[in-house]
């Protein structure tokens, strides 16, 4: 019989700068290892020749800002921002050997105030995730330099990410989960890709368009299905309706997930469609 209770499936900045974010650090070599390939086409729409000053947003760990960091000219400052104290402690330790080193430091995007404007700005999969998204769009917008680039990578329509749709299945069949709000905070809030181009477009960048990503992406790297499964209910949002349900429903779960995760396995990994729309512009 299933059960009902509030989801936990939109997070809040809250959530981000405290649990969720040291939630997010704890499976953060496998969350990289999974969300890797979409890093290279993401970074090339930044046209990164000739940036002097370049920002990750909502960096996360700092993997996505040392990639930019590599693949930026030499000399060029590169900085990383993120609500959650943890993940910038993390990124700034893990940073230390590079030279030049990227500059970490706490930040929210919606009230993130620099002297110098940046000439790129980029973003992977945190924009889905602003409480208030037209203020902290409108700010971003203030951060970049006229005709600067930016880049925000964000996660296409539940049809298309059948990895995430099955674990929210697998977790539906065992307690009630509502449908999300349609624009609350999570990982699918731009699903339906106009919704956010409409909005950029109202802070006054230009340009706008949308690229899509389409690959397979590995279940928490090369795990097999059975970790993929516990991957899975420990790291994404919607799973955190089963947190504080007791030990027999997870195991149950990760069972039920692990079983329509063997399904997939291929190549040493779990692996199974993504769709992501790549959206980029100019001031």
């Amino acid at each position: 019989m299933k059960s009902s209770q509030p989801n936990g499936e939109n997070p809040t900045s809250d959530d981000w700068a405290g649990a969720r974010g040291e939630k997010w650090l704890a499976q953060l070599g496998r969350m990289e290892a999974m969300l890797a390939p979409v890093d290279a086409p993401l970074i090339e729409l930044l046209a990164l020749g000739g940036a002097r000053r370049i920002a990750d947003l909502a960096c996360g760990g700092g993997g996505t800002t040392l990639a930019v960091a590599a693949a930026s000219d030499p000399g060029a400052a590169v900085f990383g921002y993120d609500i959650s104290p943890a993940l910038v402690l993390f990124a700034q330790r893990r940073a230390a050997p590079a030279d030049p080193a990227p500059v970490f430091a706490v930040g929210d995007s919606a009230s993130l105030a620099v002297g110098v404007p940046f000439d790129r700005i980029v973003s992977r999969f945190g924009t889905m995730f602003f409480a208030n998204p037209a203020v902290a769009f409108a700010n971003i917008a203030g951060l970049l330099a006229p005709g600067g680039r930016f880049a925000f990578a964000v996660w296409g329509p539940p049809a298309d990410n059948r990895w995430m749709a099955i674990v929210r299945e697998t977790i539906g069949a065992l307690i009630d989960l509502p449908p999300p709000p349609a624009d609350a905070p999570g990982p699918m809030r731009y699903g339906e890709v106009e919704i956010l181009l409409e909005m950029l477009n109202k802070v006054g960048f230009r340009h706008v368009e949308v690229q899509d990503w389409r690959g397979d992406l590995a279940i928490g790297g090369d795990l097999e299905p059975h970790a993929a499964a516990r991957f899975a209910l420990e790291s994404m949002s919607v799973a955190q309706a089963l947190s504080d349900r007791g030990p027999e429903l997870i195991a149950r779960a990760t069972v039920a997930l692990a079983q329509r995760f063997e399904q997939h396995w291929s190549n040493g990994g779990v692996r199974l469609p993504a769709r992501v729309h790549l959206v980029h512009g100019t001031l």
